[in-house]
């Protein structure tokens, strides 16, 4: 509790230039504006302006869209417009035929990679055996020459 108190007093007995630097940018804001107008705001401003011209087109947009169709074509020229720019569908189904055909041999490369198993490693119980033995005195069809055998252990 004291400490607050000597905390307070402290503040009071600061100089004046002290207090405002430790406000910071709190006073600074309210001058920056002083001497700016900002422009008067209402109801008459743009918007009201573009809404109108908005619905005037929509209105328009809608006799013409009446006009358009109401004399007997079987589509609407918006509608033609589109499919000229569409790729036709002929291609759209080749180009799917082809994308259909590699998924089919992907997925049978998958399945082959499936199934696939590692040839079997047969591994020596005692490896260091070829190397114990003596490639002197082999008896003939007995034992074969194993002196340039390299014996891997991984």
């Amino acid at each position: 509790m004291a400490s607050r108190f000597s905390a307070a007093t402290r503040f009071v007995r600061a100089p004046l230039s002290r207090s405002v630097a430790r406000r910071g940018y709190a006073s600074e804001s309210a001058s920056k504006h002083a001497g700016q107008e900002f422009p008067e705001e209402s109801f008459g401003n743009n918007v009201w302006r573009n809404a109108t011209l908005l619905a005037i087109a929509g209105v328009v947009w809608y006799r013409v869209d009446q006009h358009l169709t109401g004399q007997g074509d079987d589509k609407h020229p918006f509608t033609k417009w589109i499919e000229y720019h569409m790729t036709p569908s002929s291609e759209n189904d080749r180009f799917n035929q082809a994308t259909l055909e590699e998924a089919e041999k992907l997925a049978e490369y998958r399945l082959i990679a499936q199934d696939a198993q590692r040839a079997p490693i047969y591994r020596m119980r005692y490896p260091e055996s070829f190397e114990r033995a003596s490639p002197r005195g082999l008896q003939v069809g007995l034992q074969c020459d194993l002196s340039d055998l390299k014996v891997r252990t991984d």
